[in-house]
């Protein structure tokens, strides 16, 4: 049985570049880093190489290693999951249908009132649509929270 392919999230990239930003400010490499922390190197490297998720144990040893909290390594992530660019990167490293910074900048700011900028998802792959969800939850909240359940429900009972 053939497995479909993993897509990390933009929040997994982003995580994996705070880290190497850290690594750089303190001028180490990955060798040095999993001896510092503890975390074996090969799990590092698929940590960095988006082929693994860690856990907050390897989180907190590598924040530690690097001598600066967690905290600053997150906020850094976070910050990076926004950034046009990282997010452009990602969807062009696992073949993501593109969207101009115009309408991706309006569709961050969908309201209530507008779920139109969610864009048609009808040719894209299960994980394309999961990886666009994922990074585009405050579009998805607001539209479940219209509260459409009529029109909700005439449209499951449409379903084939």
């Amino acid at each position: 049985m053939a497995s479909a392919k993993k897509i990390p999230t933009i929040e997994s990239k982003a995580l994996s570049i705070a880290i190497k930003r850290a690594m750089v400010t303190r001028d180490m490499k990955v060798p040095a880093l999993a001896k510092e922390s503890g975390v074996p190197y090969g799990t590092l490297r698929k940590l960095l190489e988006l082929n693994s998720v860690a856990d907050y144990e390897q989180l907190r040893r590598i924040a530690e290693a690097l001598r600066m909290p967690l905290s600053e390594i997150i906020e850094d992530a976070e910050n990076l999951a926004e950034d046009p660019d990282v997010i452009a990167d990602w969807r062009e490293e696992n073949c993501l249908p593109t969207v101009d910074a115009a309408t991706d900048e309006d569709a961050s700011r969908a309201s209530a009132a507008d779920d139109s900028m969610v864009p048609d998802m009808s040719g894209w792959s299960a994980d394309e649509q999961a990886a666009y969800v994922a990074s585009h939850m405050d579009q998805f909240d607001v539209a479940a929270k219209k509260g459409y359940i009529e029109r909700e429900q005439a449209e499951y009972e449409d379903l084939p």
